[in-house]
């Protein structure tokens, strides 16, 4: 039996101030968010407020190709995309292969956390300011675009 994942693969790279979803047959997506575009990035991460915002910012720019994207991908990240979610290593799943909704999910939790200052929170940030912001995006696109699994570069 062959258990190929034949879902469409989209490649995936998120930058300063844009994110690019390219599929395999070349077609690029645009989105006007990136790692500096959601809120300053600093040690102590986003505000409760600036999450907040930073969802419905990605929200609408998701919401503007939703309908072109092929839906029930597999996204591979570019390693520029992978880099800032370090914590002393990359999401370890990532690195070795691929997560899914509920990894990014546990990750999106601590963030809320921190946004909030919660005390058990203490010590989950990512090395690079910009890891929240690549965590909050992914989710985003994993929950709007119906994204399968994430996978690191190849």
């Amino acid at each position: 039996m062959n258990t190929a994942d034949t879902s469409p693969r989209l490649a995936l790279d998120i930058g300063a101030h844009e994110t690019m979803i390219t599929a395999a047959a070349g077609t690029t997506w645009t989105l006007p968010v990136g790692t500096g575009s959601l809120w300053p990035l600093s040690g102590n991460g986003p505000s409760a407020l600036a999450v907040e915002n930073g969802i419905q910012t990605v929200e609408d720019a998701i919401e503007r190709v939703a309908a072109q994207v092929p839906c029930g991908a597999r996204m591979v990240l570019s390693a520029r995309s992978l880099a800032p979610l370090q914590r002393g290593g990359a999401i370890t799943a990532l690195a070795q292969g691929s997560i899914g909704l509920e990894d990014i999910e546990r990750e999106y939790q601590w963030l809320a956390a921190r946004a909030v200052g919660a005390p058990s929170a203490h010590g989950t940030g990512f090395d690079d300011a910009a890891g929240d912001a690549v965590l909050l995006i992914l989710r985003e696109l994993m929950h709007h675009l119906g994204v399968r699994s994430l996978h690191g570069p190849d």
